[in-house]
């Protein structure tokens, strides 16, 4: 009735799961120049868990882009929303000109703001102090020395 109790055995465990097998999987969509591709890549060569993981995902990932339909619109319908979306941007005022012209009227008020106080702080009471004290000590420096 009862079932022994099978008895750990560590590398039987660990030769058979691997804890890279979950990260396997983020190589469909990771870049090959990405340093985690190069280390899974690197790893998947040596070590068969990982690869028997690697070729099972591969199967099924394209075996289920072979049943997925790729969705196709008819002309009528393209021209349709392409006009649809350009009336929205000009709605939303979103053309690229516009936009463009707005950030170079953004970092033109935002540089003025800049330089404005610049020149104010140059001439605020507390630098005016400190120019007077730098001038008290280098006459003091010119005098004495």
């Amino acid at each position: 009735m009862d079932r022994p109790i099978q008895e750990f055995n560590k590398s039987n465990f660990f030769s058979n799961n691997c804890i890279h097998t979950k990260q396997v999987y983020s190589l469909l969509d990771v870049s090959p120049k990405d340093e985690l591709y190069k280390r899974m890549s690197k790893h998947i060569e040596t070590c068969s868990t990982c690869q028997t993981a690697f070729k099972t995902f591969q199967l099924k990932s394209e075996a289920s882009r072979v049943y997925i339909p790729k969705v196709l619109m008819d002309r009528d319908l393209r021209q349709s929303f392409e006009r649809e979306v350009g009336e929205l941007f000009k709605v939303m005022d979103l053309n690229e000109r516009e936009i463009l012209k707005r950030n170079v009227k953004k970092s033109f008020i935002f540089i003025d703001k800049m330089g404005i106080e610049f020149i104010q702080n140059l001439l605020s009471k507390t630098m005016l102090k400190t120019y007077f004290f730098a001038l008290a000590i280098f006459i003091c420096l010119k005098l004495f020395l």
